[in-house]
């Protein structure tokens, strides 16, 4: 499946892009995750935060949007 993955924040200097589109093999967001570590190693530097259908995901949902946010970690109070 086709995947339109979208960083923000610093993510955009550490993978280089602002968004890419992927043919997805993962099922599970984690799965992603492993895919997008392997793909960019200093991204295991991070927590990093996954949001489908305009909700932050767990690890273990299943994707099922062709649209994905990857947010860098949250700070602030």
């Amino acid at each position: 499946m086709d995947v339109t993955l979208t960083y923000y924040g610093k993510l955009v200097e550490v993978v280089g892009k602002s968004q890419e589109l992927i043919d997805v093999q993962a099922i599970t967001l984690r799965e992603l995750v492993l895919w997008l570590e392997n793909e960019y190693p200093d991204l295991k530097k991070l927590s990093l935060k996954i949001a489908q259908n305009n909700a932050i995901g767990e690890l273990e949902d299943k994707i099922t949007s062709k649209n994905i946010d990857i947010f860098p970690p949250f700070s602030g109070g």
